[in-house]
């Protein structure tokens, strides 16, 4: 009896250990993302489709819904697990966008609006979201190369480019396990010829392709 009281005490023990090391996210389930933070997700993205044709009566609009939600959700934010450097990051960029659409700088705003996104991204991934952060933040990356390239930028494109590739090998298991193979061979394609268009400095079809895979991240969140 001793002896069997003793391994059961050791395996409780060993499977604690276990789903310790497993992290929280292993084990629990998809969680609810709170309103306020889609409503700053979906005005983002709206200010960045508004901003090259100037409609600054709607981006302002967005800006000030963006500015509400964030007044909302901001005093649950470090109860969810928010670091003051992620707070910090959201609120300097809410600054850099209010700052960029007073003085109708389109490039400006777009910017500041997909930092607002990057951050946005980050304070989802607290909730564990039915549709893994990853995928977001392939979103943000893809948005940033075409950024980058508007500016020329070529060595931030290439960063840019590089963290999309390294997000995209972590979260490509997770596609294929949702029947992606088909939308996983169409990125990968893309991030390929991204690549040879960066090297040739064509911005032209860096561009092209990068709006590209923006739209097969699309397609990646809608098989989850």
């Amino acid at each position: 009896m001793k002896n069997r009281i003793q391994f059961f005490i050791t395996f409780w023990v060993v499977c604690v250990i276990v789903l310790t090391a497993c992290g929280t996210q292993a084990i629990s389930t998809p969680g609810v993302v709170p309103t306020s933070l889609q409503t700053i997700e979906a005005a983002a993205e709206d200010i960045i489709d508004f901003a090259p044709s100037g409609n600054w009566d709607k981006i302002s609009a967005d800006v000030t819904e963006i500015n509400e939600a964030w007044n909302n959700y901001q005093s649950q934010a470090s109860q969810a697990g928010a670091s003051q450097e992620l707070q910090n990051a959201m609120m300097s960029a809410l600054t850099q966008l209010q700052t960029a659409v007073e003085a109708k700088d389109a490039a400006a705003t777009m910017q500041a609006s997909n930092d607002i996104s990057a951050a946005v991204v980050e304070l989802f991934a607290l909730y564990n979201p039915k549709v893994p952060a990853d995928i977001g933040r392939l979103d943000v990356l893809e948005r940033q190369v075409n950024l980058n390239v508007a500016a020329k930028d070529f060595a931030a494109a290439e960063a840019s480019l590089d963290k999309t590739k390294s997000v995209w090998e972590n979260v490509k298991p997770s596609v294929l396990e949702h029947q992606g193979e088909e939308v996983a061979t169409r990125f990968e394609a893309s991030l390929t010829a991204q690549e040879s268009a960066l090297e040739a400095h064509d911005d032209v079809t860096l561009t092209n392709e990068a709006r590209d895979g923006l739209e097969i991240v699309d397609e990646m969140e809608q098989l989850y």
